[in-house]
């Protein structure tokens, strides 16, 4: 046998080369194995993770429909701390996914829920994280709640847990925040599936009501008189005669708490309030001297005199709310008042859905919801020269205060707390106090009415002032045009149109200024509904805006207390900082519609440049009182500049002009960057 026949049928030995490869394939393999293994462990920690929260939300939803009175404090703490148990370790079980999730946001599908799965976990964290702190700290409330001896006034006692749970109220309320930062990270809901959507839309109201109720909750032991006694003054406004703050104010209430008890609650009419010589208002002098009114009060009310149920002149409330307190504590010679809370009509009849209906004490009446408004305007009554307002609000105020301090735990308190955070949202209930750490929490909260400067942001206020002294605005509407151009270099034209209409039947009568035979003995509440508007029309605007033209309407003489023809151009004055103002006027007969155009350049600069990008945002400012109203904005692009992002999605687009349709139920605001 040759040695080369020999060599090749040697036995095959392995080369190092192959060893290495051999190992490699071994140690990828074991790899795999171990990777499989863990996502297998992942998946089924994950799986056990979710299915644990859908049985504990389960268990949720039967508590709330069956009711928080009959809840088990302590499971209920434990439902809600292993909720959060199973959120983290859901979190931490996924942590390895969401640094790369959002890269996936392209695929089909399944793209936006991708993007926003960190934001969304993050919210199930923090959000569950709230409750835990807030379960563990107002436990003992619910347990009070739940006592069927109650021999201690019932607020006083709740009060003191909340003063006790401080602590955990702060730590949920720092979660809430955190929430909320996450969730202002996810913009683009329509890219979501439906059912997370739908989650997200109905969370948010409960996400801005939580944490604007945390908030209050810290200072809530001091603003109800655990360190002493505390006096709030209360306006009852009447929106059926629109002022900047809501309405006419008809009455005035005194609120004294201590300790969390009420120890004194009622309500004058208004005209009661300022030092006149005899206090039931049927005739004399005053007894102190007053200030002249406002400009406007003066030349179209022909008022002489300053007096407490003209003070919500201006539309900011903590500008007008202090007002109110001084001449309230001029005029009843009062000792110092703590705050002053604005209601009006549609406040109280979310307050009674709220509460549940209440039984006035003196008549037997049932108030609720569904009548509430109406026994207003049944127990307005002219006798004696003084209107019997208080006839009625008093007697409700107890109802209510009896219904919360004797009926609570029939109370469903989320509703309660639901209907307090729609009418702070909407303005139908403002409150302003002079303890600064409490104005600090409300203010966070946007709560307290008062008009916030949008630095070099464009704004936009409209405030009606209803100087015919009658109820008309239960029969007029308002709808809005926004345009607005904006130029390269950031500043901008506007226009702005305004539309009044009148509901009420054209029957030709001419139109009468308060005329004084409507205020006659035993005049009912609708004999001063259906009559012409007479509208003190005011339109804010971010500061140094000027205008270019406006409204110049002619009021016949014979139709005011005035006696001749009343046309005076728009103007444009500085009434609030941070503001500009164009006023005007306007007369809308019955059935009619009426238009006010404002043409106006905003400041420079009312877009701002970050780099190569410019952002032009608009705030619309709701005025208290209103129905809700829609404004159509229109926002249009300098020539060459495209679109980068829109909140909220237009309705419209043509050509580089966008288009909005906004309800005005509440403030709400328009954010475009472009380049």
């Amino acid at each position: 046998m040759s040695e080369a026949t020999e060599v090749l049928n040697a036995p095959e030995t392995a080369t190092p080369g192959k060893r290495t490869s051999q190992i490699a394939l071994l140690l990828l393999s074991l790899g795999v194995l171990i990777l499989l293994t863990w996502v297998g462990l992942k998946a089924w920690r994950v799986f056990q993770s979710t299915s644990s929260l859908l049985a504990r939300q389960g268990e949720l939803e039967q508590l709330a429909q069956n009711g928080w009175g009959t809840a088990d404090p302590n499971a209920l703490e434990a439902t809600v701390l292993g909720a959060h148990r199973d959120v983290v370790a859901l979190k931490n079980e996924l942590a390895f996914l969401m640094p790369v999730l959002p890269y996936f946001s392209w695929l089909p599908e399944v793209g936006g829920l991708a993007k926003a799965a960190p934001a969304l976990l993050e919210m199930a964290d923090a959000g569950t994280e709230a409750a835990a702190y807030a379960v563990r700290g107002m436990k003992p409330a619910l347990a009070v709640l739940q006592s069927e001896e109650q021999s201690n006034p019932l607020i006083p006692q709740l009060l003191a847990t909340v003063n006790d749970a401080q602590p955990d109220l702060a730590r949920a309320a720092l979660a809430l925040e955190r929430a909320a930062d996450a969730r202002a990270q996810i913009d683009d809901l329509e890219a979501l599936p439906w059912r997370v959507r739908t989650l997200l839309e109905t969370g948010d109201k409960y996400l801005t009501l939580g944490q604007g109720f945390a908030r209050m909750s810290l200072v809530l032991p001091e603003l109800m008189g655990l360190n002493g006694p505390r006096r709030y003054l209360i306006l009852a406004q009447n929106q059926d005669e629109l002022r900047p703050t809501g309405g006419f104010i008809s009455g005035a209430g005194l609120l004294e708490v201590q300790n969390g008890e009420f120890k004194e609650l009622s309500f004058i009419d208004a005209n009661l309030v300022d030092a006149w010589e005899n206090a039931d208002f049927t005739g004399g002098r005053l007894t102190k001297p007053y200030s002249s009114p406002p400009e406007p009060l003066q030349s179209f009310m022909l008022l002489d005199l300053f007096l407490f149920r003209d003070a919500n002149f201006w539309p900011d409330f903590a500008v007008s709310g202090q007002k109110a307190m001084e001449l309230y504590e001029y005029g009843r010679n009062a000792a110092p008042l703590d705050g002053v809370i604005g209601i009006n009509q549609r406040f109280l009849a979310r307050l009674v859905d709220g509460t549940g209906p209440v039984r006035i004490a003196d008549t037997g009446q049932v108030v609720g919801s569904n009548n509430v408004i109406e026994s207003l305007q049944e127990a307005w009554t002219l006798e004696g020269g003084v209107i019997e307002r208080k006839a009625f609000m008093g007697p409700f105020a107890l109802a209510i205060m009896d219904q919360i301090n004797g009926n609570f735990a029939q109370i469903e308190p989320l509703r309660l707390v639901q209907r307090l955070g729609e009418s702070l949202e909407s303005k139908d209930l403002q409150v302003f106090l002079r303890d600064p750490l409490a104005a600090q929490v409300l203010a966070s909260n946007g709560w307290d009415g008062r008009m916030r400067t949008t630095g070099n942001h464009d704004s936009l206020m409209i405030v009606d002032t209803n100087m015919g002294y009658n109820k008309a605005n239960i029969f007029v509407d308002r709808t809005a045009a926004y345009d607005v151009r904006l130029a390269p270099d950031g500043a901008a034209e506007a226009r702005l149109t305004v539309t009044h209409i009148h509901n009420g039947l054209a029957d030709g009568e001419e139109c009468r200024q308060g005329t004084l035979d409507e205020y006659v003995e035993g005049a009912n509440y609708l004999a001063l509904t259906d009559k012409c508007y007479w509208n003190y029309l005011r339109i804010y605007v971010p500061e140094g805006s000027e205008l270019i033209s406006g409204p110049q309407p002619l009021i016949s003489g014979q139709t005011w207390f005035g006696g001749y023809d009343w046309q005076r151009p728009t103007g444009s004055v500085a009434e609030l900082p941070g503001f500009t103002t164009f006023d005007s006027w306007m007369l809308l007969p019955r059935g009619g519609e009426t238009t006010s155009e404002f043409h106006y350049m905003l400041p420079d600069s009312i877009s701002q440049a970050t780099g190569d990008t410019r952002l032009y945002r608009l705030q619309l400012i709701r005025q208290a009182g209103t129905e809700p109203y829609f404004v159509q904005v229109s926002i249009t692009l300098p020539e060459g500049a495209s679109l980068q992002e829109a909140v909220p999605q237009p309705v419209a687009t043509e050509g580089n002009t966008y288009r909005f349709t906004i309800e005005m139920d509440r403030d709400q605001s328009i954010g475009l960057s472009y380049r």
